[in-house]
């Protein structure tokens, strides 16, 4: 499986050299454009995240939009279809985790677990579709891998305590995810973003100290923010 996205990726890329080549000789009647690329920065990593994530709605709803707006782009349909049909495949989606995934409530679907690795214990945390609001008051905090689609999570960490330097890896699209933190915690922001971006709104920001939260990930068709 975990050979799955370089798989899909290859023959992609082999279907559309061996096109490109059938244009050029005439065996096709197409003109080869680059009408839509910036498109691919969707479509690639939610067909990545469709074989390496556990949650698979969002990375589908993910990939339809980007084709759809790969056809808008093109002009194969009109941008006010492309944004009908993609408000069809949100409700779509969100009836799918409803009907599927036994986590779902009125406030969305949310899982979360305990993992251990590097001899840390690390909590993944997967949200979509609604709001989550996740307190870790008293609680150990070594570091999560939280996933969030097509809704809205906080994380409230201001009175969590911290075990060395904690992380929080965030796969963040099509929604908001916002960090509280006490005043005077260092935090180290890494995220790379398409779309979207994050925002430190913190009163005193310090960037250097013990314990150290380092943010980092991906944030796409989305924000996230830092405050205190």
């Amino acid at each position: 499986m975990k050979q799955a996205p370089k798989i899909i990726f290859g023959l992609a890329l082999v279907a559309a050299g061996i096109l490109w080549i059938l244009s050029i000789v005439g065996v096709l009647d197409c003109e080869f454009s680059t009408k839509g690329w910036w498109t691919l920065f969707i479509i690639v990593p939610c067909l990545f995240a469709l074989f390496t994530d556990k949650n698979k709605v969002g990375p589908c709803v993910g990939i339809c939009m980007g084709v759809l707006l790969l056809l808008a782009a093109r002009e194969v349909i009109t941008w006010d279809m492309m944004w009908q049909i993609g408000l069809a495949l949100v409700v779509i989606g969100f009836g799918i985790q409803l009907l599927f995934f036994k986590h779902c409530n009125h406030n969305g679907v949310y899982k979360e677990n305990v993992i251990s690795r590097d001899g840390k214990d690390i909590r993944h945390i997967e949200t979509s579709f609604g709001k989550q609001v996740l307190s870790f008051a008293g609680q150990k905090f070594e570091g999560a891998d939280v996933e969030s689609s097509f809704g809205s999570l906080v994380l409230d960490l201001r009175d969590a305590i911290f075990e060395g330097d904690p992380f929080i890896n965030l796969e963040a699209s099509f929604g908001s995810v916002t960090l509280i933190v006490s005043e005077g915690l260092a935090v180290k922001v890494a995220v790379s973003s398409a779309f979207g971006g994050v925002t430190d709104n913190r009163r005193t920001k310090v960037e250097s100290g013990t314990p150290c939260l380092s943010v980092i990930g991906t944030v796409s068709f989305g924000g996230a923010e830092i405050k205190n």
